[in-house]
């Protein structure tokens, strides 16, 4: 019997694109048979990930010399993630299988169009260009495909995320931050807006969840006077992840650049008030700023009194908690997602 292959990271890894495979596997994407997960990266050091990608892959090619796959599914981000994909890329085509490629990462176009040059770019762009169909996270990613990838079946395809914790809300005054901790996600504006709330707020307290620049986050807390105030837990795995957004009275994602962050859908899901940067697809997961508060990148007195806003508002609070949770329940669950899914791999094996 012939499956649709999907490869990715281990939904034990760390990082959004696994716990997006991680949702889906834990909600019946193999379920009878006709669909397949193979993980092509694992943590780790340098030997360990290159054996798994090795083992996949020789995996991968043994289904195609007997026949078993009719499509391949690939999980694809900027740098490494990109070239680990590509030798099962090309041989899906040379065995005459259809690729859809699915982007993640806010950096995957700066990624090809200026991290990349020459020869690197053109078999880049020719590896996409082969494939059969594309799932982008957002309009801009997606129009970056049709032009230059030249894809015509190129959608946004939304992450899945799964049902409401089993944990009761019970927030305090924590304002919570989940991701890895370096510049490019926002943490250190954090630090610095919060300066601010806690001026004002001197109960509130920040919770920096995830792995990083952790020496880096606790010098600017302790410059700016607010040590005391910042917890840094380290990564945390989904129960505790849970625990937190429990507890939290706001969550906070000041990246950047981003796609289509699982810690929204996750936030969102678990009734936390949501403020993030105007960036990526977070603009229409918010439905333009009803379901939380839309900031601009950097702007530290805007982030600092949209976080006062909610700290001092319950009222305010509870009307954007559950304009999220109806907006995660009409479009993001992962049953309705599944579905999407499959009628696409029935679509591109015919």
């Amino acid at each position: 019997m012939k499956s649709a292959i999907m490869i990715g990271p281990s939904p034990a890894a760390r990082g959004g694109m696994a716990s997006v495979i991680q949702t889906y596997l834990a909600h019946g994407y193999e379920e009878g048979g006709r669909c397949r997960f193979i993980a092509t990266h694992v943590d780790g050091g340098p030997l360990r990930k290159a054996l798994r990608a090795l083992a996949a892959l020789l995996q991968f090619i043994g289904l195609l010399v007997r026949g078993r796959v009719s499509v391949l599914h690939v999980h694809l981000a900027s740098g490494v993630s990109f070239w680990r994909k590509a030798p099962f890329m090309v041989a899906a085509r040379l065995f005459r299988r259809p690729v859809l490629v699915h982007l993640h990462g806010g950096e995957f176009i700066d990624f090809i169009d200026v991290r990349l040059s020459g020869w690197r770019r053109r078999v880049a762009l020719g590896l996409l260009r082969d494939a059969a169909a594309a799932f982008a996270l957002t309009e801009v990613s997606a129009a970056w495909l049709r032009a230059r990838a030249g894809l015509k079946a190129v959608e946004v395809f939304p992450n899945p995320i799964a049902g409401a914790s089993a944990l009761p809300r019970r927030p305090g005054r924590s304002v919570l931050f989940l991701g890895r901790l370096e510049e490019k996600k926002g943490v250190f504006d954090l630090i610095r807006a919060f300066a601010v709330v806690q001026a004002q707020c001197p109960d509130a307290r920040l919770v920096l969840a995830g792995d990083g620049d952790a020496d880096g986050a606790r010098a600017l807390a302790a410059e700016l006077g607010v040590a005391d105030c910042v917890r840094l837990p380290g990564w945390v795995d989904a129960d505790a992840r849970a625990a937190l957004l429990a507890e939290a009275a706001v969550f906070v994602l000041p990246s950047h650049k981003e796609q289509m962050p699982m810690s929204i859908l996750e936030a969102m899901m678990a009734t936390v008030p949501v403020v993030a940067t105007n960036v990526g697809a977070v603009p229409y997961m918010l439905d333009q700023g009803k379901c939380g508060f839309i900031v601009e990148v950097s702007n530290i007195p805007q982030l600092a009194a949209c976080i006062l806003r909610i700290l001092d508002d319950n009222v305010l609070a509870d009307m954007i908690s559950e304009r999220g949770l109806a907006r995660v329940r009409s479009e993001y669950m992962v049953g309705t997602v599944l579905r999407r899914l499959r009628q696409r791999y029935e679509e591109l094996a015919a």
